[in-house]
């Protein structure tokens, strides 16, 4: 396991004269990452805890959240141009404000990603491989394979899945990041086309070539559907809300769970080839993306299976399980179900599979593109910063990233600690800051915005005040949302516990680590003043 050599550097600050990463990343590569980490799959969520928002608008609720995105993605890209380094949020926030702030960020934010790393193994098991089982088993009438999709639904089988997909990813990302992005370019066009079909089958549905209902009533017997939508109404759930503005902002918290996380490119910013215009392409150009066809999903989906169906399925299986005839709520299912065709249900369920295990994927780049950039500032062990001379890679940095994803893994598997634990608010507040930061930087720092590839201005105002504004303004907004949203579940007590003990382990590692550099007689006010080694 051969890492870059490290020497003083005569007039710098640093240990050594680079990183040891590569310009290998491409704006089609950063496009793609940044549709992956928007996680299009969650739109299930969406659809599945729609009932509990009476009145709510799915689109307009989507389309809320994506000017948010927009805006916060806009000014997140020009800011990383100004530091086109590796590390996320943590080089723009600790260059342009105070060391502690940004690396307090950035120690939110990685560790975050290394637990969605660990836990996207189990989501993709129990969202994406069981229902593809369990509806095949339906389908064929067969034992067997029910019995495998019951196994993906269990603890163990999420464990399986799950450290599998560890070990796969991090292999791949310590082969260098063009091998990585060599086969997600094949796997996610793969599970975009099947995406489109799924969408496909949704517009079949809506104008009548499906039948939900009718299938419904197949596979789980006469008047099943009729049978669902009376023990929703029973149970007091309205399937005919009048729309209400109140409760669509409320529910744009649901889709901006996937949007706004398109930024996080941010972490491999000195890895990519155009620099410069990379990250305004990549992370707008997939929330575009990304957001139609969200939009489109919960769109057909109302049409396709009926509001009242979506209502009820959402209500009957998440509050009165026993009621609910089939193993899943989940739109994939349904969509399935409606389909009743073996290929399409492979199909339809192989893109959630997919997609999520990629977001996986993704949160493990930027776990450990955190890690390095503490490791070369000195916040952090050096081992850290270390990075392969064969592959280019932050060999550490990954195997740290994996053993803590693993871990993760195990005891959201095997224990209920973390099985409502929710990132949404401390990861939404580190995107809020940053964008707010962005948005004064021009005036602030208005040297290094004036030669920066950030200056970009519409009548006279700089571009990245303006989408910072918007940007920043409604994702306060839903950050707010997240923390106080009974439904959503971020405000859970364990969530706020480790919201709030996170970053304040981050404020203790700062002022030890900064400790234990001067104790090393090592200038850490030095190092803030100067952009890290490329």
């Amino acid at each position: 396991m051969s890492s870059i050599s490290t020497g003083k550097v005569a007039g710098g600050v640093f240990a050594r004269t680079s990183s040891g990463l590569v310009r290998t990343v491409s704006t089609f590569d950063t496009f793609f990452y940044c549709l992956v980490q928007l996680a299009i799959p969650y739109v299930m969520f969406n659809v599945a805890y729609w009932v509990f928002y009476p009145g709510a608008n799915m689109e307009l609720a989507a389309i809320i959240a994506l000017v948010a995105a927009l805006g916060e993605g806009i000014t997140y890209a020009l800011f990383s141009s100004v530091y086109p380094r590796s590390g996320g949020e943590y080089v723009p926030l600790s260059r342009t404000t105070h060391p502690l702030l940004g690396f307090v960020a950035s120690f939110g934010q990685t560790f975050w990603q290394i637990y969605y790393f660990g836990v996207n193994g189990a989501f993709a098991a129990s969202i994406g491989v069981a229902p593809l089982f369990s509806v095949l088993g339906l389908q064929l009438q067969s034992t067997a394979l029910t019995d495998i999709g019951k196994f993906f639904a269990s603890p163990v089988g999420w464990f399986v899945f799950g450290i599998v997909m560890i070990a796969f990813f991090s292999g791949q990302l310590y082969q260098g990041m063009r091998t990585y992005f060599r086969v997600q370019k094949w796997a996610f066009s793969i599970a975009l086309v099947c995406y489109g079909v799924f969408i496909l089958v949704l517009i079949l549905g809506s104008v009548g070539v499906f039948n939900f209902e009718a299938s419904f009533n197949k596979y789980v017997g006469p008047d099943a559907f009729t049978t669902l939508l009376k023990d929703a109404r029973d149970a007091g759930v309205d399937l005919a809300p009048a729309f209400d503005l109140r409760t669509t902002l409320y529910f744009a918290i649901w889709p901006a769970f996937s949007f706004l996380f398109a930024v996080l490119s941010v972490a491999f910013s000195g890895e990519i080839k155009n620099v410069e215009r990379g990250q305004l392409i990549g992370i707008a150009g997939a929330q575009l993306v990304g957001g139609v066809l969200v939009i489109l999903t919960s769109l057909f989906a109302r049409l396709a299976i009926s509001s009242q169906g979506l209502l009820a399925a959402g209500y009957v299986s998440a509050v009165e399980p026993d009621k609910f005839p089939l193993p899943y709520a989940w739109l994939t299912l349904l969509t399935s179900v409606m389909a009743d065709n073996v290929v399409l249900t492979v199909i339809i369920n192989a893109t959630a599979v997919i997609l999520i295990t990629y977001v996986a994927a993704s949160t493990a780049i930027y776990a450990t593109r955190g890690l390095l950039a503490w490791g070369i500032d000195g916040m952090g062990p050096s081992l850290l910063g270390q990075v392969s001379e064969r592959h280019r890679s932050p060999t550490y940095a990954i195997l740290v990233t994996a053993v803590l994803g693993t871990i993760i893994l195990a005891i959201y598997s095997f224990t209920d600690w973390v099985r409502v634990l929710s990132g949404l608010a401390p990861m939404g507040i580190v995107f809020m800051i940053t964008t707010f930061v962005g948005m004064i930087f021009p005036f602030t720092h208005r040297k290094a915005y004036q030669s920066s590839p950030a200056k970009i201005e519409v009548a006279g105002i700089p571009l990245m005040t303006i989408t910072g504004l918007i940007g920043g303004g409604v994702t306060a907004f839903l950050v707010y949302r997240a923390i106080v949203d009974v439904n959503y579940g971020a405000n859970a007590p364990v969530s706020m516990a480790m919201m709030i003990g996170v970053f304040a382990i981050g404020v203790i590692w700062y002022f030890v680590a900064r400790a234990v550099r001067k104790g090393q007689g090592v200038n850490m006010d030095a190092r803030f003043e100067e952009i890290p080694i490329e």
